[in-house]
């Protein structure tokens, strides 16, 4: 099972891998998606949602940035950390 601190939102993302869910990163780049993958901070979407059309995730901003700004929500809550330490960890804030 794969750790996800992420709340479920159902039909956008899911917290748990499906059969045919695809996993996505929150956080990508230079180190960040090995960040969001200790840190619990991915989700399982459809292909559809992840890759597979304009509107999935890698060609959504606005979906990205949602996703972004709920996953900050989320480590703050489940760590008790602050922005500042979200800063320090992932390099900028999205709330």
């Amino acid at each position: 099972m794969e750790f996800c601190i992420m709340d479920d939102n159902y039909p956008f993302w899911r917290n748990c891998r499906e059969p045919g869910l695809c996993r996505h990163e929150i956080f990508f780049g230079t180190g960040n998606r090995k960040l969001s993958i200790e840190d619990g901070l991915v989700v399982f979407l459809t292909p559809e949602m992840h890759n597979m059309t304009n509107y999935g995730v890698h060609f959504n901003r606005d979906f990205d940035l949602k996703l972004k700004k709920a996953g900050e929500r989320a480590w703050i809550d489940y760590y008790g950390k602050s922005k500042e330490d979200f800063i320090k960890r992932y390099g900028r804030n999205y709330l």
